[in-house]
């Protein structure tokens, strides 16, 4: 039986040629190992957002979304969080984040 590489695509080390990559909902969908509406919900919610313009037809998501809709899923299955709670805790790991760049840059 052929092994599923969603399961440990975490794992996997990101090479300088792969950042750029986009990829399509469905493809995110399943490296996420979540439904396309699932996707498409977050980015309703604001949670993720594709990289492309909205010009174009089909949404585009980068790495930085996989990366971020794989931790949101993790929430969701370890904490069980509702889409409120997912909005707050993202929050605050975003100004966490701006507070651990500003300790790094030191005082001005």
């Amino acid at each position: 039986m052929k092994p599923n590489p969603s399961e440990n695509a975490s794992d996997l080390p990101v090479y300088g040629e792969e950042t750029d990559t986009a990829y399509t909902i469905e493809v995110i969908a399943e490296l996420a190992n979540v439904d396309s509406k699932t996707v498409l919900r977050y980015q309703e919610a604001g949670f993720i957002r594709p990289v492309n313009t909205a010009d174009q037809a089909t949404s585009l998501f980068d790495e930085e979304c996989l990366r971020k809709l794989r931790h949101i899923e993790h929430l969701r299955a370890t904490c069980g969080v509702n889409d409120a709670g997912l909005k707050l805790i993202l929050e605050l790991l975003h100004e966490v984040e701006i507070l651990r760049q500003e300790q790094r840059l030191g005082p001005r």
